[in-house]
């Protein structure tokens, strides 16, 4: 990776790359909601978290938009090279590839995260996919009362 001497600041000690074993992987990790904003956009239906932070759970903070990594992934990722990072772990939106928590794939959303993985592999960054990240599609919460039925394991992969 370029800039191997990335220097990491923890206090007032100094450290760099070569301060680590060698195979250590240095990354950064996000949630779908946290960074992708767009949460009305193509084809993308309310999840849990919409529903919780529209409530007025969150002090008037939405993931509507947050950082927009959805339409400015190229940049991010750039950014992640320019840092030197070797992967990116991120989770995928339920609600954006499968809007109604089943059925077929919206080939927006699926476009997207292909998108997002071969502009991290074209700059030598491993894609760390988490399937979810607690951001069940609304629908399925209102069916099925949430993760703690278990009908919704069973019933969502028939």
């Amino acid at each position: 990776m370029q800039n191997m001497g990335a220097v990491l600041g923890v206090g007032d000690n100094k450290y760099n790359r070569h301060d680590f074993p060698t195979g250590f992987v240095f990354g950064s990790t996000t949630t779908a909601y946290q960074v992708e904003g767009a949460a009305s956009q193509d084809g993308r239906t309310p999840s849990i978290w919409d529903a919780f932070t529209r409530a007025g759970y969150a002090n008037g903070a939405t993931g509507d938009v947050v950082v927009d990594q959805y339409h400015k992934y190229k940049e991010d990722v750039k950014i992640m090279a320019e840092m030197g990072l070797d992967a990116y772990n991120f989770s995928i939106s339920w609600s954006r590839l499968i809007p109604n928590g089943r059925g077929p794939l919206n080939p927006k959303g699926a476009q997207y995260y292909n998108n997002l993985i071969n502009e991290l592999i074209s700059l030598g960054i491993q894609p760390r996919v988490t399937l979810t990240h607690t951001d069940l599609p609304q629908t399925l919460e209102d069916e099925y009362g949430g993760w703690i039925n278990p009908r919704i394991v069973k019933d969502f992969i028939a």
